[in-house]
């Protein structure tokens, strides 16, 4: 078991690597010249159709916010309202197949920067990284989860 100090320096480490990560992705992202909107319309594509006030919260933003930025995308023609099945005054967020390609574009592009970083480090030790990015993974869905509930 690990002691308090240790516990400590990994949860430091962690915020340090996620902040630095955060911020080389968005440069790359500008550089690209893509919108830091880009991330909203990965979010509805792995998240697939959705009403409005959902999405802003899956997003963590609030109305205004979110109201402007799906205006924006309905006048670029990357997402379009549709009613709900179940009840026709509620719309739901649907990418247009305009939306999808930038969507994929933008995934695409992070991806590749985020593999740009694995070839600075020796391949035998990609195993072992992957295997602790999985905890990691597997811990934050977990915390999400029952603070979702």
């Amino acid at each position: 078991m690990s002691s308090p100090q240790s516990k400590q320096l990994l949860a430091r480490q962690l915020r340090e690597l996620i902040g630095l990560y955060l911020a080389s992705q968005r440069r790359h992202a500008h550089d690209q010249g893509l919108s830091q909107q880009g991330r909203l319309l990965m979010l509805l594509r792995k998240h697939g159709p959705s009403p409005q006030g959902d999405f802003g919260r899956l997003a963590g933003l609030d109305k205004s916010w979110i109201s402007r930025i799906v205006e924006r995308f309905v006048a670029d023609g990357l997402v379009e309202r549709r009613p709900l099945d179940s009840d026709r005054r509620c719309l739901e967020l649907h990418l247009t197949a305009a939306g999808e390609d930038e969507a994929r574009r933008y995934d695409d592009v992070l991806t590749a920067h985020a593999e740009s970083f694995f070839e600075a480090i020796p391949a035998e030790r990609h195993a072992a990284l992957e295997s602790s990015l999985a905890g990691l993974v597997d811990a934050l869905r977990s915390q999400t989860k029952r603070t979702e509930v």
